[in-house]
C-alpha cells in the first residue's frame, strides 16, 4: 500500500495538470482576422486554384475558417456596415452607396459593432483600411465604434 500511494499520488497529479492546461487551452480566446478586400475576385487568390500566388492569405486560409457562403455588396459603405453591424444594409439606412466627405452620416450610432462585442468580450480590437462608415463627426470613427487602433482612411482609397 506504501508503494502504491505515490504512484497513484503521481497520476492524480499529472492528470490534474492535464486538466488544467486543457482548460487554460479553451479558456483562451482564438484570433479573430477579417478581411475585407474590395474588388477581390474568386480566383484571385491561390486557395481557390488561381494561379495568382497568394502564399500567406493560403496559409490563413488553411489554418482557419473559410467563409465562402457569404455575400457583399456593390459597393463600399453598404458592404462594411453589414459586417460591423450583422444587419443588412438597408436596416442600418446605407443601402445607396459609399459615404462621401460631405455626407453628415454614417454607420448609426445605436448600433453596437463587432469591434464594441469583441471588445466588450474582452479582445483587443485593431482596424487597418479603409473604414468607410462615417466621419461627420469623432463619434461616427473607428476609435469610437469599438477600435482601439485604426491606421487608415475614413473613405475611399
Amino acid at each position: 500500500m506504501c508503494y502504491c500511494a505515490p504512484m497513484g499520488f503521481r497520476c492524480t497529479l499529472l492528470i490534474v495538470a492535464i486538466l488544467l492546461v486543457i482548460e487554460e487551452t479553451l479558456a483562451a480566446k482564438p484570433h479573430i482576422l477579417f478581411i475585407a478586400a474590395d474588388d477581390l475576385g474568386w480566383n484571385d487568390v491561390g486557395f481557390h486554384g488561381s494561379e495568382i500566388h497568394t502564399p500567406h492569405l493560403d496559409k490563413l486560409a488553411k489554418e482557419g475558417v473559410i467563409m465562402n457562403k457569404t455575400y457583399v455588396q456593390p459597393l463600399c459603405s453598404p458592404t462594411r456596415s453589414t459586417f460591423m453591424s450583422g444587419r443588412f444594409p438597408f436596416h442600418t439606412g446605407l443601402q445607396r452607396g459609399g459615404i462621401g466627405p460631405p455626407q453628415p452620416y454614417g454607420l448609426p450610432l445605436n448600433i453596437t459593432t463587432i469591434a464594441q462585442h469583441l471588445q466588450s468580450a474582452g479582445y483587443s480590437t485593431h482596424m487597418v483600411g479603409k473604414w468607410h462608415l462615417g466621419f461627420c463627426n469623432t463619434k461616427y470613427t473607428p476609435l469610437e465604434r469599438g477600435f482601439d487602433s485604426h491606421f487608415g482612411n475614413y473613405v475611399g482609397a
